[in-house]
């Protein structure tokens, strides 16, 4: 069977168990939701040893996998994730790998941007690991950094559709059922600079597992917004090693400004990976991004010795494209 046969013969596999259970089918609730009013109000959670070694069973991954969501106006909707699924979803990604094909299939293309920027009228727990390498990104409206944006919760996000964000699960919830009411988006920003204004959110989407339970191997979540901010977005996939980089809002450096570093990534489990590039809270949410600006992670936890973050797998980059779909 030549390549491109084996390609389709295995995304066939994924989309029949997907279609067959309805992966995220999502259904409003009955209770409303809970908010955390205001800006800047984040916590971030502390890394947790036994969590990154922890061996989760079938049953445990497809609840821990199962979505919930909510709308600006409180409305709540949840999404279960069956374990007959999940297996067809894992079975066919090992699959895909076993023929090396996962890297080139899980990925997606960045678009360039539709809406010139604004012109600028303005006169202008996360670690720091050593000595401070981060450096300022002047130029906020060129690429790959036009598609980073400021969460006005205190987070950072990137746009891997025209109006999706990924950002850390824990920008959008509590971990303990609350959410966080301020999640606007402002792409490119430049301390008071906003190239393209700040657009309003409609939906947010996280892991049941991190949402109730603040389980930080499920850390991540997508924002919807009302609007596109200027028509692209950046390219983003599954993991594979290498030199990256974390590019945000830290809270330490001058307000709304952009700082980026880079460097080497270690993956220490199946769903988290590390490194010793320097960060701050404000920072969470960033893309991991490889060298050639895909990103492949989610920033979100850090410690004196390092920084960590969520691990975009086959499983992970299948899970929000669901979202995405399900979500417009």
């Amino acid at each position: 069977m030549n390549r491109k046969l084996i390609v389709l013969a295995l995304a066939g596999v994924c989309i029949a168990g997907a279609n067959a259970n309805e992966l995220t089918h999502f259904v409003q609730m009955d209770e409303k939701a809970a908010f955390i009013e205001g800006d800047n109000v984040v916590q971030v959670p502390a890394d947790d040893e036994y969590l990154l070694q922890y061996e989760y069973s079938m049953a445990e991954k497809a609840a821990a996998m199962s979505a919930v969501a909510v709308s600006a106006d409180g409305t709540q909707y949840k999404a279960d994730i069956s374990e007959e699924t999940l297996a067809i979803l894992e079975s066919a990604v090992k699959a895909m790998q076993a023929q090396g094909l996962d890297a080139s299939i899980f990925t997606t293309e960045p678009h360039e941007p539709t809406k010139p920027a604004l012109p600028d009228d303005t006169f202008s727990s996360l670690k720091v690991i050593g000595a401070d390498n981060r450096v300022r990104v002047t130029n906020t409206t060129s690429k790959p950094h036009l598609y980073n944006g400021r969460i006005a919760v205190g987070c950072t996000g990137t746009l891997i559709t025209k109006k999706h964000v990924l950002t850390a699960g824990h920008c959008v919830s509590n971990g303990s059922g609350t959410w966080y009411k301020s999640l606007n988006f402002t792409a490119g920003q430049n301390g008071s600079y906003k190239p393209w204004g700040t657009a309003t959110w409609k939906n947010a989407v996280t892991t049941t597992a991190w949402h109730n339970n603040g389980d930080t191997n499920y850390d991540y979540a997508i924002i919807v917004l009302n609007s596109e901010p200027h028509g692209g977005n950046s390219g983003w996939g599954i993991y594979s090693g290498g030199t990256h980089s974390v590019t945000g809002y830290p809270g330490d450096k001058p307000s709304g400004t952009m700082w980026t570093d880079s460097g080497s990534t270690n993956s220490i489990s199946s769903r988290r990976v590390c490194y010793t590039l320097d960060t701050a809270g404000g920072q969470s949410g960033s893309g991991i991004k490889d060298s050639n600006h895909y990103v492949r992670g989610i920033h979100t936890t850090g410690s004196s010795t390092r920084n960590c973050g969520t691990k975009i797998t086959s499983t992970v980059y299948n899970t929000i494209k669901d979202w995405i779909v399900k979500n417009p």
